[in-house]
């Protein structure tokens, strides 16, 4: 099973700035980390232009931008290619939009609270995940 984050839309619930490159990165770095933790896979759909030096994986985390289109749009059409999803969002237009599709919807607080209360773990990162990571070379910039 994997999961899809509507990014803007979590970060705004969580009460953080939808627009600093350096809170994506963090909330990135989060995703990382759970995505270790579950061993599962994680897409995160941000609005808007991709921000200089950003990375587009870290781990089983992928970063997209939706440029001129809406992340909305680009998340529906994701969960549109299986079954099984989980979506991460609280934007309800979104989740009528995907609800006639085996998705689950979850909140973005008790998946926040989810992220916080996992352990760092950043230091037992896997070697692939670091080859994978560094293939990107936009990913060579502090992330």
């Amino acid at each position: 099973m994997s999961w899809v984050i509507d990014g803007n839309n979590l970060l705004g619930r969580a009460g953080a700035s939808r627009d600093a490159a350096e809170t994506k990165r963090q909330l990135v770095r989060s995703l990382a980390n759970f995505a270790r933790a579950k061993r599962t896979k994680v897409a995160c759909y941000f609005d808007g232009s991709e921000p200089e030096n950003f990375g587009r994986h870290l781990g089983s985390v992928s970063v997209i931008f939706s440029g001129a289109r809406s992340a909305d749009d680009l998340i529906a059409k994701k969960v549109a290619t299986g079954s099984g999803w989980k979506v991460v969002t609280a934007d309800r237009g979104l989740a009528a939009r995907i609800q006639r599709r085996q998705v689950e919807v979850i909140d973005p607080g008790g998946f926040m609270a989810e992220l916080e209360s996992l352990p760092a773990g950043e230091e037992k990162v896997a070697d692939e995940e670091w080859l994978t990571w560094f293939s990107d070379p936009k990913n060579r910039n502090v992330f």
